[in-house]
C-alpha cells in the first residue's frame, strides 16, 4: 500500500508494504518518476531481479550468510529504486513470493494491470501464448531466457507449466509445518518464471501507457478539440468498443484528510506535552492534507498522469532519445535530462551535437566542405599558405556551404569551388 500527496507540483509518497526493504517515504516532482518507468531499460531491470534471484538461492541453499545476503539485497533494492518508484510494488511482490514458496505456500504474483492475483501456473499460460502467438506485440521477448541462463528453461518448459504438480505437493506437506523442503532446482525455476512474468508486465504496462500519451499528444485527428483528459476518456471509450476494460473513467481511489507525514501522536490518546507536539508539527511540517490511498503501480501511474495534466503541465518528447518529459525551467526545451542508453552524459548535455553530426553524415554537402578544410588547413599548418588566408578561405567556404544547404548553390558549383585550390 502507498499513500500519495501532491502538493505544489512535488510528489510525495509513503510507502507501507509489510517487511519493507529500502524506500519509506519519497519525494519528486511531479511526472519525473511517471517518465522515467516509462524509459528505464527493462533489460537492466531484469537482471537485477535475475541478481536477487541469485542471492535467495545461494543464501538459502549455500552459504546461509545473513550478512552479506542483506547486504547485497538492499544494494539491489536501492538500484531498483533509482529507476524508478513504481519498481518498489514488483520488488516486494517478488521477495515475498519468493519466501511464500520457500515455507510451501501457496505461489502468486499480482498481475498488475488486470489487477488480478495470478498463480503460477497462469503465469506460464500467458508466457506459453506469448512463445507460440507471433502475432502478438513483443511485450515479452522469450530470448530472455537465452541472455540470463540463470533459468535453465525451455519453450517446452513453459508449455508443460512446469511445478504446478510440485507446488500441490508442497502445498499439502506444509500443512501444519513451519517449513519445508523445495529443491533448489525448483526454487530456481519458480523464481526464474516470476522474473520473466515482471518483465512481461513491465513491457506491457508500457506499451499501454506510453501508446495512450503518444495518442494524447500526437495528430490524431479524431481527437482534435478536445482536452488532454477528454482525450483519455476517448481512448478508454475505444477500449470498451473491442471489450477491454477501461482504465482512467473507473473509480480507483480512496481518498482521505488526514495528517501528513504521519506523526507520533496520531494514534495517541494521552496527556502530551502541547509545546512538544507544536515543535514537531514545525519541525516536520505537518499538515492535513488530501491524501490518496493507492494500491498498485498501475493505480499511481495513473493518479499522476491524470495530475499531472491536468496541471497544465507540458509533456514533451525528447528530440535525442525520444523519451517523453516534463522540461524544467525554460518551456522551449528539447532535450530531456536522463542518459541515454550508449550515453554517458544526459541528453541535455550530448543531444544537440549528436544531431548535428547525425544530421553531416553522408550528407555530400558538408562531406565535400569537411574533406576541403581538411586540406586547407593541412596547407596552413605547413605554411604553404598563410593563416590570413586560410581563415579568409574559410569564411568563404562555410558561407558557400550554407547557400548551397539551402539550395541558393548548386551543388557541383560549390565543389568545384572547393577544387579550385587542386588546380593551382
Amino acid at each position: 500500500m502507498v499513500f500519495a500527496n501532491i502538493s505544489d507540483s512535488t510528489v510525495n509518497l509513503r510507502f507501507s508494504f509489510n517487511n519493507n526493504i529500502g524506500m519509506e517515504e519519497y519525494a519528486y516532482s511531479l511526472g519525473d518518476e511517471l517518465f522515467k518507468f516509462l524509459s528505464f531499460d527493462i533489460d537492466v531491470v531484469y537482471s537485477l531481479y535475475i541478481e536477487m534471484a541469485e542471492a535467495f538461492i545461494d543464501y538459502h541453499y549455500g552459504t546461509k550468510n545473513k550478512s552479506v545476503y542483506e547486504e547485497k539485497l538492499t544494494a539491489l533494492c536501492g538500484e531498483l529504486d533509482k529507476r524508478s518508484a513504481y519498481l518498489h510494488w514488483y520488488t516486494v511482490d517478488l521477495l515475498e513470493r519468493m519466501t511464500e514458496l520457500l515455507t510451501g505456500r501457496e505461489y502468486a504474483l499480482k498481475s498488475y494491470l488486470m489487477g488480478e492475483t495470478v498463480l503460477m501456473q497462469d503465469i506460464a499460460f500467458r508466457l506459453e501464448q506469448l512463445v507460440n502467438d507471433k502475432n502478438l506485440k513483443p511485450y515479452f521477448e522469450i530470448d530472455l531466457l537465452e541472455k540470463y541462463p540463470f533459468i535453465k528453461l525451455t519453450e517446452e518448459d513453459l508449455e508443460a507449466q512446469p511445478n504446478y504438480a510440485e507446488r500441490e505437493l508442497a502445498g499439502i506437506k506444509a500443512k501444519g509445518q513451519k517449513k519445508i523442503s523445495v529443491s533448489k532446482s525448483v526454487m530456481q525455476k519458480s523464481i526464474g518464471l516470476a522474473a520473466l512474468f515482471l518483465a512481461e508486465d513491465l513491457k506491457r504496462k508500457r506499451t499501454v501507457f506510453l501508446g495512450d500519451i503518444e495518442a494524447i499528444t500526437g495528430d490524431d485527428p479524431l481527437l482534435d478539440g478536445l482536452s488532454l483528459t477528454q482525450k483519455l476518456y476517448m481512448l478508454d471509450i475505444r477500449r470498451r468498443a473491442v471489450h477491454e476494460n477501461a482504465i482512467y473513467s473507473r473509480d480507483l481511489w480512496r481518498t482521505s484528510f488526514e495528517t501528513y507525514p504521519r506523526t507520533p501522536y496520531d494514534y495517541h490518546d494521552d496527556p502530551v506535552d502541547e509545546k512538544e507536539v507544536k515543535d514537531y508539527i514545525l519541525k516536520n511540517g505537518v499538515e492535513i492534507k488530501q491524501v490518496q490511498e493507492i494500491t498498485s503501480a498501475e493505480r499511481l501511474i495513473i493518479f499522476e498522469l491524470l495530475t499531472l495534466i491536468t496541471s497544465g503541465a507540458v509533456i514533451k518528447k525528447c528530440k535525442y532519445c525520444g523519451s517523453f518529459f516534463v522540461p524544467r525551467g525554460r518551456s522551449d526545451t528539447v532535450f530531456c535530462d536522463r542518459v541515454a542508453k550508449g550515453e554517458t552524459k544526459p541528453c541535455s548535455m550530448v543531444g544537440a551535437l549528436k544531431l548535428h553530426k547525425a544530421e553531416k553524415i553522408g550528407n555530400p554537402i558538408h562531406e565535400a566542405h569537411l574533406k576541403a578544410y581538411r586540406r586547407m588547413n593541412s596547407k596552413a599548418r605547413t605554411r604553404r599558405i598563410s593563416q590570413s588566408v586560410f581563415l579568409v578561405w574559410s569564411d568563404e567556404a562555410r558561407a558557400k556551404r550554407d547557400a548551397c544547404l539551402n539550395g541558393e548553390l548548386p551543388f557541383e558549383e560549390f565543389a568545384n569551388w572547393l577544387d579550385e585550390d587542386k588546380r593551382k
